[in-house]
């Protein structure tokens, strides 16, 4: 791991994924670089979808990503800080190659404007895109999470990142939910009132969480780790359904005091 400049890697984590930052930062200390550095990885890729306004740019830059991992030599360097020292992870960790190319072609996929055909289309965007980090952090820590704690929590932070995201969407004009469920056929410029989705959302995650709650009931302290950042989850929809909050407009942030305390009190606690 420190064959790369881990301070990079460190600092990407924490400025595009602070909340698995964060929860990485609980964990026990011959895992905490690896769950900083799939933090880091997770964080460079989610951020394609808020920078690049074509789907064809993202979809390039996804490629790279998958490409870089796929082609990189036993002892090879790609250059790139945080796909290097992930690469290191997938080696060491005997992670699931497979499950990674997966969740990088769900996020190329979820670039473009066709929105999910069903709800059932849109859970299993989540399972991969929302659910493939924990899978992934569960195998870091030498668990192994079931399907049904997998898809909660999947569905609990997938929720809460549409949530999130929806302006970036709406700029972009890409569908994130089916169009029975918008209020609109997202349409650039309208001014449709989202809050009714958002409701949608905060109860479907918030329903999905306790799921979750209910599964760890009686798992090792290990588990509720791997599953740290949805100690988010919760605050995240009190900010979307804030009465003052323009979901379609506004971009929710959580002070990065309160962030620390809330993954902090989770961990102290074994309660996500």
């Amino acid at each position: 791991m420190r064959t790369v400049d881990f301070d990079a890697v460190r600092a990407s984590a924490r400025a595009h994924a602070p909340d698995r930052f964060y929860s990485a930062l609980f964990a026990p200390a011959e895992t905490r670089d690896d769950l900083i550095a799939l933090a880091a990885f997770t964080g460079e890729i989610e951020r394609i979808s808020r920078q690049v306004s074509e789907a064809s740019l993202g979809e390039i830059r996804v490629a790279w990503w998958r490409d870089a991992f796929l082609s990189r030599g036993e002892s090879g360097r790609s250059g790139n800080p945080v796909l290097d020292a992930f690469a290191e992870v997938i080696r060491r960790r005997a992670l699931s190659l497979g499950r990674i190319e997966d969740y990088l072609a769900a996020h190329a996929d979820a670039l473009y404007a066709e929105p999910p055909s069903s709800d059932e289309d849109l859970f299993a965007r989540l399972r991969v895109i929302d659910g493939t980090p924990f899978r992934l952090a569960a195998s870091i820590l030498s668990i192994e999470l079931d399907d049904q704690t997998a898809d909660a929590a999947a569905r609990a932070s997938g929720f809460a990142r549409l949530g999130i995201e929806l302006p970036y969407a709406l700029m972009h004009q890409r569908a994130l939910i089916p169009l029975a469920r918008s209020p609109n056929p997202y349409e650039e410029g309208s001014a449709a009132d989202w809050r009714p989705q958002i409701a949608w959302f905060a109860a479907e995650g918030g329903g999905a969480l306790r799921d979750v709650r209910r599964h760890l009931t009686g798992k090792p302290r290990s588990f509720t780790t791997a599953l740290l950042p949805l100690a988010l989850v919760e605050p995240y929809f009190r900010a979307l359904q804030n009465p003052r909050h323009e979901p379609a407009r506004d971009i929710v942030d959580v002070a990065p005091i309160a962030r620390l305390w809330r993954i902090a009190r989770a961990h102290w606690s074994g309660r996500i």
